[in-house]
């Protein structure tokens, strides 16, 4: 009697295990994601080739028609915290946790956060940790990697500073603040001018305008977010306005996070010593 219910007892646990009904291993998906390509950029320097990670905006800073369902595949999705990706927050479903990077930096919320090698590297310490407590079995490779970041953003920062530091003038005119936090870094002032949005650089009545607006700072270099497929570049026009187009959202990066935004930061550093 005793052998048969050992048999039943027995029986009973392989027809759980294999119909499904026993206790299940939970698998966390190994995707991850960053609202916009640069924070994107900082998340795969971070996690190497441990874990896949994807965008949910194009090129000009709007969702992607999939980016529902991007979202539904990922652990966790990294956000700027900022007005750039506030449509994310309308997507959060499931156990899908929702990292607001902001939270990393000592003022809070900053417009164009990313854009500054002090702010990334406070965003990639908080991916850092946030990944350290997801994957625990992977903590040796993340910090590592992120050791290798912080170094990375250092040099880069000690280069761009050496650059701007020899440069005359000490100020730019740009349409609006995204890279203010960039520039305040270097001791460097943004006249914020909204007319400047659409206007037309190389003639009469630009020269006029932004000689006006920048008289205060003896300044002639006007900062441009370029459009999507658009090329970063700095020319001097015919009217003596010196012209710095720059690419805030990662349209023109073909590899990693720091070499990007070290070249968007020399192209301004390029334009205000000429």
């Amino acid at each position: 009697m005793k052998k048969l219910r050992m048999i039943l007892a027995f029986t009973m646990v392989v027809t759980m295990a294999v119909s499904g009904c026993g206790p299940r291993n939970v698998v966390r998906p190994t995707i991850i994601s960053g609202t916009i390509k640069p924070v994107a950029l900082i998340a795969q320097a971070i996690a190497g080739t441990a874990l896949q990670v994807q965008v949910l905006a194009g090129d000009d800073g709007a969702p992607l028609q999939n980016a529902q369902k991007l979202v539904s595949t990922s652990a966790v999705v990294f956000q700027t915290g900022t007005s750039i990706d506030t449509w994310s927050s309308e997507m959060e479903q499931g156990s899908v946790r929702f990292v607001s990077l902001s939270a990393a930096l000592d003022k809070g919320t900053a417009e164009g956060s990313w854009l500054s090698f002090r702010d990334s590297a406070d965003m990639a310490r908080l991916i850092r940790d946030t990944l350290d407590a997801m994957y625990p079995e992977l903590k040796e490779q993340f910090d590592s990697r992120y050791a290798v970041f912080m170094d990375q953003c250092s040099q880069a920062d000690g280069r761009l500073k050496r650059l701007v530091w020899s440069a005359g003038t000490r100020a730019f005119l740009a349409g609006d603040t995204t890279w203010s936090i960039a520039a305040g870094d270097f001791g460097l002032r943004v006249v914020v001018q909204p007319g400047l949005k659409g206007l037309d650089l190389s003639g009469a009545e630009a020269a006029s305008r932004v000689a006006d607006w920048g008289s205060g700072e003896k300044t002639q270099v006007v900062v441009v977010n370029v459009a999507p497929g658009g090329s970063t570049g700095v020319s001097r026009q015919s009217n003596g306005i010196v012209a710095c187009s720059l690419d805030a959202l990662g349209a023109t990066a073909e590899g990693a996070f720091v070499p990007w935004l070290e070249h968007q930061l020399t192209l301004l550093g390029s334009a205000i010593g000429k």
